[in-house]
C-alpha cells in the first residue's frame, strides 16, 4: 500500500504563514480543506479479488463506512512530531543551545493555530463582519455635497482650491464649515466644479476660527513707505476697540496688487486667542472696488409719497422781453418740468432746448460742449443736478462766449428770470432780495 508523506508540505505551509490575521486565516482554510480530503480518502485494508477490479489500490471512496475522522488538531500534532522511517535509526535530539530557525518558527505557528477555533460542520457559520459606518463627510459626498474649509484667502472644497475671486462672484456668501453642492458637469477654467448652492448643513471642521476685518481703510504711515489699517467702515472689528490697535501692511508683500492709500480691504487672520498678535499675522483677503463701499447698515426705506395729480395751468409771462427766436438751452435734472419750461421759452418767442442731467454718468464733457455751442443762451438749474455738471456747463459757456445764468430752482419764475439776466448780460446768480423792479428791459 502506497501512502504519500504529506508532512513536509504541511510544515512548509506553516513556515510560510505570517503573523498577520489574513495569512493565518488563509492557512486555516487550507488546513481545513486538507482535513476534509483526508476524511474522504481513508486507507483501507487489502481489498479482495472482486474489489480489486473496481477500486483503486490503496484508497477507496468512503460509502456508508464508519471510520475515525481526522481533526485539525490531530493533523497539527502529527505534523509537529514526525515518526522515523523503518530503515532509519531515530535521530538524537539536537542540543537546545542552537535550535533551528525553521523549527522555532514552525513551533510558534503550531502553538498559534492550536488557539484558533475550528468551526465544526454541524455548527452554523459565523455571521459576516458588519460594514464600517460611513462618516458624515462620506455620506454628504454621495450627493456631491462637501464641507468648506475657509482659508485666509480662498477656500478648500473637496481637496480643490477655490480662489477668493471665484468666491466673490457667487450670489451667496460662503463661510467656514458650510456645506456646498458641486456641479461636476459645469467646470470653472475647465477643472473646478461649479458651486451650485449652500445647503442647510454645517460642519465644524476647523479647530482654529478665522476672523475677518471687513472694510478697513488703508492709510499711509508718516515718513515711511508702508501702509496701515486703524479702523473700519463697519466699526465692529478688533481695530475699532482701541485707537492703539493698528496693523502695518507692507506693500512690497503684495506687489502684484498695487496697494495705495484710501483702498478698502478685507483682512483675515486665524484667532488663537492672542488678540492683536494674531491679527498682525494675518493677510489681505480682498480689495474692494469703489462701488462696493457698503456698510452693514441697511438703507432706510423711504416712504413713497402719494402721487398727487397736478392740473397743468397755462403759463402767463410775468416779464416783458422778446427772445427773437434765440435758442435757449436749459440744463436740468427734472424731467417732469421740461414741458412747463418749454412753454416759458415759447411765450417769449424763443426756441427751447434741454439737456437731461438727471443721471451724472450719462453726461460727459464733450456732450455739454456740443450742446453749448448750438445754443444762444444757457440756463443752468442747479437744484437737481450734480455740481460737476454745472461747473462744466459754465466753463464751456465762458470759453464759447455764450451768455448764461443760474436758476436756483427748476420753476417757471426762476427760469424766466434767469433767461432775462442772460439776455441782458446781468449777474449769472440772482442776488437775495432782488425785486421785480430790477427785471426791466433796457429797451
Amino acid at each position: 500500500m502506497m501512502v504519500y508523506d504529506y508532512r513536509h508540505e504541511l510544515i512548509e505551509l506553516l513556515n510560510h504563514t505570517a503573523s498577520d490575521p489574513e495569512s493565518l486565516l488563509q492557512t486555516q482554510r487550507s488546513l481545513t480543506i486538507i482535513v476534509d480530503l483526508l476524511n474522504q480518502l481513508q486507507p483501507v485494508k487489502e481489498p479482495t479479488s472482486t474489489e480489486k477490479q473496481s477500486a483503486k489500490p490503496g484508497y477507496q471512496i468512503r460509502r456508508n463506512v464508519t471510520a475515525p475522522k481526522i481533526s485539525l488538531g490531530q493533523l497539527i500534532n502529527q505534523t509537529a512530531a514526525p515518526t522515523p522511517k523503518p530503515h532509519e535509526t531515530p535521530a538524537k535530539p539536537q542540543s537546545n543551545k542552537q535550535p533551528e530557525r525553521s523549527t522555532a518558527k514552525a513551533a510558534a505557528n503550531q502553538a498559534y493555530l492550536r488557539d484558533i477555533p475550528v468551526t465544526a460542520k454541524n455548527e452554523a457559520p459565523a455571521e459576516p463582519a458588519a460594514a464600517p459606518e460611513l462618516s458624515e463627510v462620506e455620506l454628504l459626498a454621495r450627493d456631491n455635497c462637501y464641507p468648506v474649509h475657509r482659508l485666509l484667502s480662498g477656500a478648500e472644497i473637496n481637496h480643490r482650491f477655490y480662489s477668493e475671486s471665484i468666491l466673490h462672484k457667487l450670489p451667496f456668501s460662503i463661510n467656514d464649515g458650510d456645506v456646498v453642492q458641486l456641479d461636476r458637469q459645469r467646470l470653472i477654467h475647465g477643472k473646478l466644479p461649479v458651486i451650485n448652492r449652500v445647503t442647510n448643513d454645517h460642519l465644524a471642521i476647523s479647530t482654529t476660527p478665522t476672523k475677518v476685518i471687513e472694510y478697513a481703510t488703508l492709510e499711509p504711515v508718516a515718513g515711511s513707505d508702508v501702509l496701515q489699517i486703524k479702523k473700519t467702515l463697519k466699526g465692529n472689528s478688533i481695530l475699532d476697540e482701541s485707537h492703539a490697535n493698528t496693523i502695518v501692511i507692507d506693500p512690497y508683500k503684495y506687489a502684484s496688487r498695487n496697494l495705495k492709500p484710501g483702498m478698502i480691504i478685507d483682512f483675515a487672520y486665524y484667532d488663537h486667542g492672542n488678540g492683536m498678535r494674531d491679527a498682525k499675522a494675518g493677510e489681505i483677503r480682498w480689495i474692494h472696488s469703489e462701488h462696493e463701499f457698503d456698510t452693514t447698515k441697511a438703507p432706510r426705506k423711504l416712504q413713497q409719497p402719494k402721487k398727487v395729480k397736478k392740473t397743468r395751468h397755462e403759463y402767463s409771462d410775468k416779464l416783458d422781453y422778446d427772445l427773437n427766436q434765440k435758442r435757449v438751452l436749459v440744463v436740468t435734472g427734472a424731467r417732469d418740468r421740461v414741458q412747463d419750461l418749454k412753454a416759458v421759452v415759447a411765450k417769449h418767442h424763443g426756441v427751447f432746448y434741454s439737456l437731461d442731467a438727471s443721471m451724472e454718468e450719462n453726461v460727459s464733457s464733450s456732450k455739454i460742449k456740443r450742446a453749448v455751442k448750438d445754443a444762444d443762451l444757457i440756463v443752468v438749474c442747479i437744484d437737481r443736478i450734480h455740481h460737476r455738471i454745472s461747473q462744466l456747463t459754465t466753463h464751456h459757456a465762458k470759453r464759447n462766449d455764450r451768455p448764461f445764468a443760474i436758476a436756483a430752482t427748476t420753476s417757471n419764475t426762476a427760469v424766466e428770470r434767469a433767461i432775462f439776466r442772460a439776455l441782458n448780460g446781468n449777474n449769472a446768480y440772482e442776488s437775495s432780495g432782488q425785486d421785480m423792479a430790477k427785471y426791466v428791459s433796457a429797451d
